[in-house]
């Protein structure tokens, strides 16, 4: 195997639901869904950096790519997408055993059409195919979507000093065993100051701490 080079931001990515800033609670409702690969309709909404595309990128994973459709609603943005997309896929049959899943991230920049097109999809196919859609901004997201998904904050950490405690206990432990060298004032610092948004952690601590040009054995 050729090594490629892996910086410690991409290794410090969120990689398991407790390194989520949410709350115990909706982390154990989202780890049952996680062990029995069948989701209910989500909507992940908060500021940017707090986790809300890992999350739905642990689901796509545990699903697997054939029963996957994932869709950048930032790029993918009208109508038209939706229904050659979206619809073509909810709509034919799976290529394996299991609910399908359609994942689509910055899905806050659709256009009002192309949400309206959705939430038809999402009853028509309910019974073979779930949806997650990930937003920085709830407000652009129609009523009809927000009504048949279940909405999660990622921005509840914010009120919830002690989940702050665990991600930052759980960071110190993954650079530990990464064998990284860091100032653990240093480090309460960084999440004093960036806390919840973890990709502003990771980028610091990068930043601050890590090697650009870590390699490992491709693949892991």
């Amino acid at each position: 195997m050729v090594d490629r080079p892996v910086s410690l931001s991409e290794r410090l990515r969120p990689k398991d639901l407790q390194d989520l800033a949410l709350g115990e609670k909706t982390i154990a409702r989202l780890q049952t869904m996680l062990d029995v690969k069948e989701p209910v309709n989500m909507l992940f909404y908060g500021p940017p950096g707090t986790g809300k595309t890992s999350t739905a990128k642990m689901f796509v994973e545990a699903r697997g790519q054939l029963g996957c459709l994932e869709l950048d609603g930032s790029l993918q943005t009208g109508v038209s997408e939706v229904r050659t997309l979206v619809d073509r896929f909810a709509s034919c049959y799976p290529l394996d055993p299991g609910m399908k899943l359609c994942f689509i991230d910055e899905a806050d920049y659709l256009s009002q059409n192309a949400q309206a097109s959705l939430r038809g999809i999402i009853e028509r196919y309910d019974a073979t195919c779930r949806f997650i859609f990930a937003v920085n901004d709830l407000s652009k997201m129609h009523e009809a979507i927000r009504s048949r998904t279940v909405c999660i904050d990622f921005a509840v950490a914010v009120v919830s000093p002690n989940v702050r405690e665990r991600v930052q206990k759980r960071m110190e432990d993954r650079l530990t065993k990464l064998g990284v060298q860091f100032d653990a004032k240093r480090l309460d610092l960084i999440f004093s100051v960036y806390f919840p948004d973890l990709r502003r952690v990771v980028k610091q601590l990068e930043f601050e701490f890590g090697s650009l040009g870590t390699s490992v054995p491709n693949g892991t």
